[in-house]
């Protein structure tokens, strides 16, 4: 693979970027796809570095992942670091492929140098690929590989390439299944266009057997394990083909062993509505092509891509790229059966984005009047920097999400911790940071039931932050320090992103005196959501809390609430009740009087509010002493 010097410096470039956000602004893993790090991925390792391999381990996702950190994890150095550098390493691999593999199939040479520089360029500032060209999740390392396949498979003159082909989409499918598509894209791909070096068999047969090579001994090994490779992700079906947010149903009954049971196979969703499966993945294809050009490629590069197709449709030179769009259009089909994600589209970034490379490239040759040849850069330019903002702009919120509290308190709770030490959390990254196993915190109505199932566990540590409280409202006031709960020992508090560490002692489980007080229990609610939910949704609380500063006669702190309550939503009465309130006692009787009345025209009927203006009334007439 010979890189031209353009396309080096832009994978030069995009791998120093990379690095630097691994190593300088990602300290942590998100709640989202990283989680699978913490939650396995690093166990799993340490499992393979100690010898042991587990196919049981590997339900829905392949070993190929674990067994690279582990052998990494040799080096000495931390997991969560390897895996990042990692990604790093796979991103600038696949960025490096993908340019070589474009340039090669290009229809002349200087297509193929603007093709290769232009699909190296979108690649690089693709926000999705970027995203995952850090985290510690295994996509990028499945890119690189299935990337290295198609390079090898479709830009190479022929002989033992196949093979290695083959190997390389079989590590590709070993790291994520979904990849297992590569063997009849690729193979349908060399049928359709037979190399020019080897005979259209051998090279299939080659394709095939490097992919078994890698494939059928795992499998093998697996069966003989009681694991079939990928078998749960056909069993439980209809969990990947629902496209609700209520597929997830470990929040909804995580205390239920069989609750997989909710889920439907393929082979049960196809016997029951055959049809209806078909028409949903015929109605997904529009729908998925619609998302992707939003959200994985964004409009402007979506355009660029949709005029690519236009000018390769009517060209046979634009075959030379047909087996890469083929193998997309096979996985992007794929794919259609089940929910869109972003993550799950990654591997057809590339793809895609040749076509928007090969519009700029083919309309900016030499060849072409002179307008349009000045016309197509200029597009290209103009795509890469609004790619570029859109990156900016969603690794600053990513970074705003990322649990970085749970380092803060995983020092702690390392230092407080004892040799066994168990933590209950609802995700594995406090845990890692601690160096203790965490224990998962399934969804409880009761704090007696939660109890009974941390002694069950043997857990010695509670963690609950601003996540727990989005996921178990019904414990929220967990995050609130001035809830006093029996057998929990307070042991640290975060206050950036808040977070309560307790050590779970005797007596957890009694419910405390005022839990059983609706007004008191909303207090406490109040004081632990404020600050964690989205603005909008915590008016109530602001309110509840503006309440309390009356009672406590803080009417400062009672306007401060009731404004910013009001701040989000104008149409609460209590909000304008609280300030007239407030505003009296602090003596601004004429102010008090608008709040009030503010108040008394969205609740006219609220006699209490219609008291407390015919007072706020009276003082403001009233002669001053």
């Amino acid at each position: 693979m010979k890189l031209r010097r353009p396309e080096t410096a832009v994978i030069a470039a995009a791998g120093a970027a990379l690095l630097a956000i691994a190593l300088f602004a990602h300290p942590v893993g998100d709640y989202h796809a990283e989680s699978d790090f913490y939650g396995g991925y690093a166990d799993g390792a340490r499992q393979i570095e100690h010898g042991h391999l587990d196919p049981a381990r590997y339900p829905v996702v392949g070993p190929v992942y674990e067994i690279t950190l582990a052998v990494l994890g040799f080096t000495g150095l931390d997991l969560f670091l390897i895996a990042k550098l990692l990604s790093v390493a796979a991103a600038c691999v696949a960025l490096a492929c993908m340019a070589a593999l474009a340039r090669r199939r290009a229809p002349d040479a200087s297509t193929g140098a603007a093709l290769g520089l232009w699909l190296a360029i979108l690649l690089a500032l693709n926000p999705t690929f970027v995203r995952y060209g850090y985290s510690v999740t295994n996509d990028m390392l499945s890119l690189a590989l299935a990337s290295a396949a198609l390079l090898l498979v479709l830009g190479t003159g022929g002989g033992w390439g196949f093979l290695a082909a083959g190997a390389l989409a079989g590590l590709a499918a070993l790291t994520r299944y979904s990849e297992a598509i590569l063997l009849p894209a690729g193979a349908l791909a060399l049928a359709i266009w037979p190399p020019a070096k080897s005979s259209r068999a051998r090279a299939i047969g080659l394709y095939a057997a490097g992919f078994a090579l890698i494939a059928v001994p795992w499998t093998l090994f697996s069966v003989a394990h009681h694991a079939v490779p990928g078998e749960p992700l056909l069993r439980y079906f209809s969990f990947y083909a629902n496209p609700d947010a209520n597929r997830s149903i470990q929040d909804l009954s995580p205390a239920t062993p069989d609750s997989a049971r909710t889920y439907r196979s393929l082979g049960e969703m196809l016997h029951h509505d055959a049809g209806g499966f078909v028409l949903t993945l015929i109605r997904n294809i529009p729908a998925h092509l619609a998302l992707e050009a939003r959200g994985l490629l964004g409009w402007p590069v979506a355009f660029l891509a949709m005029a690519g197709l236009a000018i390769a449709i009517p060209r046979r030179t634009a075959l030379g790229l047909g087996p890469l769009w083929l193998i997309g259009a096979l996985q992007f089909l794929t794919l259609a059966a089940v929910f869109h994600s972003e993550r799950y589209a990654l591997p057809l970034a590339p793809i895609e984005l040749s076509l928007a490379a090969f519009a700029i490239a083919w309309a900016g040759a030499a060849s072409r009047p002179k307008l349009l040849a000045r016309v197509a850069p200029l597009a290209g330019t103009i795509a890469a920097a609004l790619m570029l903002r859109d990156v900016i702009g969603l690794q600053n919120e990513v970074h705003r999400l990322l649990p970085i509290e749970t380092l803060e308190a995983g020092r702690v709770l390392r230092s407080a911790a004892m040799p066994g030490s168990r933590v209950i959390a609802r995700k594995g990254q406090i845990g890692y940071a601690a160096g203790l196993p965490v224990v998962p915190f399934p969804r409880f109505a009761t704090l007696h039931e939660l109890a009974d199932y941390a002694h069950g566990a043997h857990a010695d540590f509670l963690y609950f932050s601003w996540y727990e409280a989005q996921l178990r409202p019904e414990f929220a006031w967990l995050l609130d320090p001035t809830a006093d709960v029996p057998g929990l020992e307070q042991v640290h508090a975060t206050a950036n992103k808040r977070s309560l560490l307790y050590r779970i002692e005797l007596g957890f489980g009694a419910e405390p005196a005022w839990l059983s007080d609706p007004y008191q229990r909303r207090l406490h609610e109040s004081r632990a959501l404020v600050g964690v939910l989205a603005d909008s949704l915590t008016v109530p609380y602001l309110i509840t809390l503006g309440i309390d500063a009356l009672d406590r006669a803080d009417p400062g702190a009672a306007i401060r609430n009731a404004d910013q309550a009001l701040h989000f939503r104008e149409d609460q009465p209590l909000a304008w009740e609280v300030r007239g309130l407030a505003l009296m006692r602090l003596g601004r009787h004429g102010d008090a009087v608008a709040a009030l009345e503010h108040a008394l025209a969205l609740a006219p009927d609220d006699a209490e509010t219609r008291d407390s203006l015919a007072a706020a009334r009276a003082r403001a007439q009233a002669p001053a002493k």
